[in-house]
């Protein structure tokens, strides 16, 4: 490998080889171009081919440390032969490092070769975004997919990082219909470690939302089947002006009522195994995340509340309304709604044999099914629930402490499964310390 390439050419060539393979393409450095006459064979640093085995390659990479004379025998090599020997590539990248922007043989070379889908990047003058994407649009000519997680991981680390805005680059990637079942789950899964995506993911689902949500596929549990009200949500609570909360709190309403037989969550038990346990053992969890990422803007939450509220009508005082009765608590409280309240407070004071702690650290999730009481509840005696007043002073005060990242809670609860059994202090927590001020304010 020349001299010229052992700093910023080395780089570049470094970064190019991850990109292809990324890409899913066989990549191949110092690729032989022409059988050699003496010495050496004329050689291109990157090619890329659809697979190994291959004979020619799809795409050339041509790296330059600088703008000097000798890159005008790169493109040369490629093009001076006849197809029979070599097959022109689909398109031919010449990368130069350093400098070129005030020399002349860039601009002669792109008039001599640009009709052979020839280009040149000036990546030190700031064109390596072009670089990237001339790279991904020439890509969805021959494939239709991308690996956005394993392209983010390459375009943020140090190899690109410096040189393209990656955000940019992979929403470039979207605009061209990539994957595109796998956009909206990538975009959660990368902003969970990556907050500067976050605004990007907001833009996606609003634009999905125009379409029912129909690219939303997820495959977490809550996500997969609950990701509507959770999305809605968040959308009214990240919303600056009314009309847009009140937009996507009419969505979620609809939602839940405009289904065809039954309201989506709805205490309709015997239906399936599966539902009555989301029902009884999980609902109460999810409507406090649709109300706690709500900020406490729209209308929606009369409608999750009254779900709860006829739960607890229709189960009876049993330990299977145990946790329905205690999220109904927290919420109503929260928000405070004095009716919800009381109605919640009377059903855990006549079951009676539960413990006060469980009251202010509920499970974060119940298997009626699968579970009894004592699997997640303790035994008391005579529990007495204090008025709406004094139980909202205690828990701001002891959740005042638990405040969660709200951003960090809605994409956990979208894709990882395993945080509805540990979800209960952050759905707590941002409920005393985000929401219930904000209902005193409102009210």
């Amino acid at each position: 490998m020349a001299d010229h390439k052992l700093v910023l050419g080395k780089e570049l060539i470094e970064g190019i080889v991850h990109l292809g393979r990324v890409l899913g393409y066989h990549v191949e450095e110092e690729f032989p171009v022409d059988e050699a006459i003496y010495g050496e064979s004329p050689a291109v640093d990157v090619a890329w081919f659809s697979k190994k085995g291959n004979r020619f390659p799809l795409f050339i990479f041509e790296v330059e440390s600088k703008a000097t004379n000798g890159m005008t025998n790169n493109p040369l090599k490629v093009y001076a032969q006849e197809n029979r020997a070599f097959e022109k590539p689909l398109f031919f990248f010449h990368v130069v490092a350093q400098g070129g922007v005030h020399s002349s043989r860039p601009r002669n070379l792109e008039a001599q070769y640009g009709r052979n889908n020839y280009r040149i990047y000036l990546v030190g003058s700031d064109s390596a975004n072009d670089l990237i994407k001339d790279v991904l649009n020439q890509h969805s000519r021959v494939k239709n997919d991308v690996d956005y997680l394993s392209l983010h991981q390459l375009l943020s680390s140090k190899l690109w990082s410096n040189k393209v805005t990656y955000s940019e680059l992979l929403m470039h990637s979207v605009e061209l219909g990539l994957s595109k079942e796998e956009v909206i789950s990538s975009y959660i899964r990368m902003s969970r470690t990556d907050s500067d995506l976050f605004p990007d993911f907001i833009q996606l689902i609003t634009d999905d939302s125009k379409h029912e949500f129909t690219n939303t596929i997820l495959d977490s549990y809550l996500g997969s089947q609950w990701h509507v009200p959770i999305l809605c949500s968040m959308l009214c609570g990240v919303s600056e002006d009314n009309d847009k909360s009140d937009h996507w709190s009419s969505m979620l309403v609809e939602w839940q009522r405009n289904n065809a037989y039954m309201p989506m969550i709805t205490p309709s038990f015997g239906l399936s195994r599966d539902y009555d346990e989301f029902i009884l053992g999980c609902a109460p969890q999810l409507i406090c995340l649709c109300v706690v990422l709500s900020s406490n803007k729209g209308e929606f939450q009369s409608d999750l509340i009254e779900a709860l509220e006829e739960s607890l009508d229709k189960v009876g005082i049993s330990w299977a309304g145990l946790n329905t009765a205690i999220y109904l608590l927290h919420i109503s409280a929260a928000l405070e709604l004095l009716t919800s309240y009381k109605k919640a407070k009377f059903y855990l004071e006549e079951f009676k044999d539960i413990s006060e702690t469980n009251i202010y650290q509920p499970p974060s999730v119940v298997s009626v099914m699968e579970g009894e009481f004592d699997d997640y509840f303790n035994h008391g005696n005579g529990l007495a629930i204090p008025s709406m007043e004094i139980f909202h002073i205690s828990c701001v005060k002891q959740y005042q402490n638990n405040c969660c990242d709200l951003e960090s809670i809605v994409l956990k609860a979208l894709d990882d499964d395993s945080y509805i059994y540990e979800w209960s202090n952050d759905l707590l927590g941002s409920l005393w310390t985000k929401i219930a001020n904000k209902a005193i304010e409102r009210n």
